[in-house]
């Protein structure tokens, strides 16, 4: 399982790249195209059900879209991340308790 194809070819300079993966399974071509969109500063767009494409001699891809993704949309979610990091810092945190067990785990 990899990606294949990537359209256009030049991809370095574009800003939308249609991604192409030989996985078995859509989820396992989900993750595939996501791995190579972190690598390779883009992002997959949130699509659940990638596209399929027939090849010569009847081998079957999934076409997943990534953008790159622009500096504003870095600073956003980089503020969304820390703000979350925040709040889940001020949560208070309890043990977890197995029934019958009186010991923390």
């Amino acid at each position: 399982m990899s990606v294949t194809y990537i359209d256009p070819p030049d991809w370095n300079s574009a800003n939308s790249v249609q991604v192409d993966s030989n996985a078995a399974t859509n989820m396992a071509a989900i993750h595939e195209i996501n791995e190579w969109a972190a690598a390779n500063g883009f992002e997959r767009v949130n699509e659940y059900w990638l596209r399929q494409r027939q090849l010569p001699g009847g081998v079957r891809v999934f076409r997943g879209v990534c953008i790159r993704l622009t500096q504003d949309e870095l600073a956003s979610r980089a503020k969304e991340n820390r703000a979350a990091a925040d709040r889940a810092a001020r949560m208070p945190a309890t043990p977890h308790v197995v029934r019958g067990n009186a010991e923390a785990v």
